[in-house]
């Protein structure tokens, strides 16, 4: 009986755990996010970067001395 008296303090042990694992997730999900967004900085700097020096050169063949001369011998018909 002398436990009726006394205020009881309510079991927050399972709200701590669900404020934990609320805060796990977040973070995750925050980590996930920063990573996405690195990734698309990423292939924006690589698309400037094929704009600024693509051109002529990355259409030419490598495997012939003078690319820009065409192919000699082919037939144009």
């Amino acid at each position: 009986m002398t436990n009726m008296f006394k205020p009881s303090m309510p079991d927050t042990s399972a709200q701590e755990k669900a404020m934990e694992r609320q805060e796990e997730l977040l973070k995750k999900q925050e980590a996930r996010a920063e990573e996405q967004e690195k990734e698309e900085r990423k292939k924006a700097a690589a698309a400037m970067r094929v704009r600024k020096y693509g051109g002529m050169r990355s259409l030419l063949s490598t495997e012939r001395e003078n690319a820009q001369l065409g192919l000699s011998g082919v037939n144009n018909e």
